[in-house]
């Protein structure tokens, strides 16, 4: 689109793919943002009979008719779908009592309302004056003064604007910024005092990233990046006079393109993933580099780190102080997988953080076991002499202080459970931090926590007081010992059921990813049905097995071990089924399994490769075909999954692929899946097909207009009302 910068907000969605840090490529942008939000007629409406089984259902805007639930299980299922999920948008007013925030429907996300919150008292008002005009905003909104918010966004028409609202008159002022010569690119970020804004513009061979000064519109180029060259938003210090980029070599471009193309065995990405490239050739290792300007200096560039210079490790993130004299920097350790000659780069295998000054001098180095993470952690400063932390440490997203004078991590007083990183604020005096927070007990709601190492955090929100009500279950923590190792995770039931369970009902979930930590956290979808199958009489197993993050470098890293992808967490499953079923919780013929992603390919690996041992299985939106994600999808991450190529190794990428193993399948399925996931949708049809031709009960639901997942998409009560009925038709005693 000529003479525009343009910005998309990344769009989370449960993938199988492994997260990758930072910003989408150029080319991935827009193409995460589907048409999700789509209408669906309610199944308490219709009398249809369900299908039979071994049909392929397609399932339109219009919905699918249904019978109905028994009325007080509609009831309750139509409670529980009316999740709202609060998220912070603002800074907080220099007073400390107000925040910006949306509240959105989580199966209609764009079903959304703007609020002021006061964190003092908990009271809501309609931020009327953004409700309209908030729509691409560059976060988060800052505030002016008590009454003024001022942001930056994209208009519908391509410029930028600088937009001040008075929440107390409701007027509005505009400043529209935007190239008058064709010039294509976007916007990075604005600096806290709006003096400034980082801006990048694409080229054919290279992209340059310019600081762009206002009122004056003059521009100082900061960094040129070739094509496999990504830059993370930019940092900056409380005045604006200080921005840290961090800069990396960049993923596969067209990771959501599935044309026909074959990636090169030869490519760098290829090669890295694999563990064949010497660090001194190898992109995302030489192109690593944080760089600090400081805009009170003759010569602005005050700091330039490279990865080659400093340890090796690569840069992962970084944070400026508030007067912008020092900068806290993720480092990322590579994946040195045993029998590959190389580190992998482009798949780090763990984290550490280091504060340096901007000479240049390592101040601190910062290693504790809790930040390890190399996604799910990221640091920033509070006030002169404090961090904090957001990471993953087993099953709880939590919050950590760290001290500058004695060197001391404290975790905060949280009860277990998991903090949204995307709704995470502090104070100016960095002595109170307000936080989106959720656990299967506990729906998503928004509190506040003063940092004095002892006080309880405290409700802001009450949003979702009736889903509260409606949901009743327990969870439990559990631990099992596999021949890899103890594995520990939760169980949720049905409120008032025994622990530990008698012969009970128990479907086993594994998370999307594979990478992705699997936490203690509040979900009805049926992607994630932590909390709708135990309110409907269906207990949830949630242990997270190997490759996930959470647990140390060696747990994260198992996967890729030589011929361990596609058995050895499949192995774990099995063993800790066995262990279910022997301890007298559950008998065979009361195990299911379900996930989305690779929570899909999970599932129908474990019954292609123990086809007895459950008694039903839901995957949804799976990766079924290795062969052919290799070729059409994320080559990378198979390349350094599988430590070979399926050009060289076709038997294990078979192996490794439910569909060439379909024909073993005795167990009844439910299959899920969007008509335009990037995961073909034709694969999903063969493995339907050889299911069905074998014998075994199957329908495979095929949901029009949706992508990878059907979160967000309106399809969940329709979703959830037939993986609950499937569980309870298969999962008896």
């Amino acid at each position: 689109m000529a003479n525009s910068w343009r910005h998309l907000n990344f769009l989370r969605q449960w993938r199988w793919i492994w997260p990758v840090e930072g910003r989408p490529s150029r080319a991935d942008r827009g193409r995460l943002l589907r048409s999700l939000c789509l209408s669906v007629a309610s199944a308490a409406a219709v009398l249809a009979a369900a299908p039979a089984s071994g049909e392929i259902v397609p399932v339109g805007f219009d919905g699918l008719e249904l019978p109905p639930l028994a009325d007080s299980d509609q009831a309750r299922l139509e409670a529980l779908l009316e999740v709202q999920q609060p998220e912070v948008l603002s800074t907080l007013s220099p007073d400390g009592a107000t925040l910006v925030v949306a509240i959105s429907d989580r199966n209609l996300p764009e079903d959304r309302s703007l609020h002021f919150l006061n964190i003092r008292t908990g009271e809501l008002s309609d931020a009327l004056a953004l409700q309209y005009d908030l729509v691409t905003p560059d976060l988060p909104l800052r505030w002016v003064d008590n009454d003024t918010l001022r942001y930056v966004q994209q208009d519908a028409y391509g410029p930028w604007e600088i937009i001040t609202v008075n929440r107390v008159t409701e007027i509005a002022s505009r400043t529209q910024v935007y190239p008058t010569q064709p010039e294509d690119g976007e916007v990075l970020g604005m600096a806290p005092d709006f003096s400034k804004f980082a801006l990048r513009v694409y080229g054919e061979d290279e992209d340059i990233v310019y600081i762009v000064f206002l009122p004056s519109l003059r521009r100082l180029e900061v960094a040129r990046l070739p094509g496999d060259l990504e830059i993370q938003p930019p940092a900056w210090s409380d005045s604006g006079a200080q921005v840290a980029l961090v800069t990396a070599s960049g993923e596969e471009r067209r990771l959501y393109d599935r044309t026909p193309y074959s990636p090169s065995l030869g490519s760098a990405v290829i090669q890295d993933a694999l563990g064949r490239r010497d660090r001194a050739d190898n992109p995302f290792y030489q192109h690593s580099a944080v760089r600090v300007f400081d805009f009170t200096q003759p010569e602005p560039l005050r700091l330039e780190l490279t990865a080659p210079e400093q340890s090796g490790d690569t840069f992962g993130g970084a944070s400026l102080s508030p007067d912008g004299q020092q900068l806290l920097i993720k480092r990322l350790r590579p994946s040195l997988v045993a029998g590959r000659s190389h580190a992998s780069y482009g798949f780090p295998e763990s984290a550490y953080y280091q504060l340096v000054d901007l000479e240049g001098t390592v101040l601190k180095t910062i290693t504790a076991d809790p930040l390890r993470g190399p996604m799910e952690s990221a640091g920033q400063f509070l006030g002169r002499d404090r961090l904090l932390f957001w990471a993953t440490a087993g099953i709880n997203r939590h919050l950590h202080v760290y001290n500058l004078g004695d060197d001391s991590l404290t975790p905060l007083p949280l009860p277990t459970g998991s903090v949204d990183a995307a709704s995470l604020v502090a104070s100016r005096d960095g002595n109170t931090v307000v936080y989106g927070f959720s656990s299967v007990t506990q729906p998503p709601e928004l509190f506040a926590i003063a940092l004095d190492g002892e006080t309880p955090p405290r409700s802001l929100t009450n949003f979702n007081a009736t889903v509260a009500e409606n949901n009743r279950v327990r969870m439990d923590p559990v631990s099992f010992t596999t021949s890899h190792g103890n594995r520990q995770g939760f169980l949720v039931q049905p409120a008032g059921s025994a622990f530990p369970p008698e012969q009970v009902p128990i479907v086993l979930w594994q998370q999307g990813g594979p990478g992705f930590s699997m936490a203690n956290e509040f979900a009805t979808e049926v992607e994630m049905p932590l909390n709708l199958l135990p309110n409907f009489g269906l207990a949830v197993l949630v242990v997270p097995l190997s490759g996930r993050e959470g647990f140390g470098p060696d747990f994260y890293r198992a996967l890729a071990n030589p011929d361990n992808f596609g058995q050895v967490d499949i192995q774990e499953g099995a063993e800790i089924i066995g262990q279910m079923i022997q301890q007298g919780w559950t008998t065979t013929a009361q195990i299911g399994v379900t996930g989305c992603s690779y929570g899909g390919y999970y599932t129908a690996q474990l019954v292609t490769q123990f086809p007895r041992l459950v008694a039903a299985a839901n995957p949804q939106c799976s990766l079924l075909d290795t062969l052919t994600e290799w070729q059409l999808g994320y080559s990378s991450l198979l390349s350094y999954l599988m430590g070979q190529t399926p050009m060289e190794a076709p038997a294990a990428y078979q192996r490794s692929s439910p569909l060439y193993n379909a024909q073993n399948i005795r167990t009844p399925m439910l299959l899920f899946h969007g008509a335009e996931d990037f995961l073909q949708i034709d694969v999903a049809r063969n493995f339907h097909d050889v299911i069905d031709m074998n014998g075994v009960p199957v329908t495979l639901y095929e949901f029009e207009g949706v992508g990878h997942s059907l979160y967000g998409s309106g399809y969940q009560p329709l979703a959830a009302q037939l993986q609950i009925e499937f569980f309870r038709q298969y999962l008896q005693p």
